[in-house]
């Protein structure tokens, strides 16, 4: 059941930082590799990163 809300969550995230919360936290990469294979600046990865974890803390409605 918890599997179901953070995949409904995860989903909610743009595809940008879907994709990079995927990449580092199920694909096990740095924030470094996930830049380097998503061909964009550290910093873009690392602010999308944070934005997307910050929804699904709100989407899960885990307290801060």
């Amino acid at each position: 059941m918890e599997r179901q809300r953070v995949r409904r969550c995860l989903d909610g995230l743009t595809p940008t930082q879907h994709q990079a919360v995927t990449l580092a936290y199920y694909g096990g990469r740095t924030y470094r590799e996930v830049a380097e294979e998503l061909g964009a600046p550290l910093g873009t990865v690392m602010t999308r990163i944070r934005d997307g974890l910050l929804r699904l803390r709100d989407c899960l409605g885990v307290a801060a």
